[in-house]
């Protein structure tokens, strides 16, 4: 069947451009997922959808560094959504969190809105508007 048949203005396309760890069942190990975030993040452009993914995949290099006792969370696959008819190339940034401990999840879930995270999205051309995030645990909304 030809793709085009399938196609129409309603169409949303995504792409994987990073696999995480629910794709990727060595990396999660053993470890029980007890949350679970998923992020959304809109970015203006395809320079700000580059920067945004570049982000990831140097903060994912450094979570695989650490020792796996101290793992308490990992990344979950990224995806670009591109945004229809945004000439600049513009889109989402999607991706998703697993949480391994239910202290440090209820701890730290937030901290994508704290100053270091806000100033990390500034530098990378996203503002306040521009994320959203909803939490899980253990299989109901947070």
């Amino acid at each position: 069947m030809h793709s085009a048949l399938l196609e129409s203005p309603d169409t949303q396309v995504r792409y994987r451009v990073m696999t995480g760890e629910d794709d990727d069942r060595a990396r999660r190990g053993a470890k029980k997922i007890v949350g679970r975030s998923e992020v959304s993040l809109h970015c203006k452009d395809a320079a700000t959808i580059e920067k945004t993914v570049e982000a990831l995949r140097l903060s994912d290099a450094e979570l695989v560094k650490r020792p796996e006792a101290s793992k308490k969370y990992d990344w979950q696959s990224v995806f670009v959504e591109p945004e229809q008819g945004n000439a600049d190339g513009g889109g989402k940034v999607l991706f998703g969190v697993a949480w391994y401990d239910w202290v440090y999840f209820a701890e730290k879930a937030g901290v994508y809105g704290d100053k270091m995270h806000s100033h990390m999205f500034g530098n990378l051309g996203i503002t306040e508007e521009d994320v959203t995030v909803t939490h899980w645990r253990a299989g109901v909304a947070a």
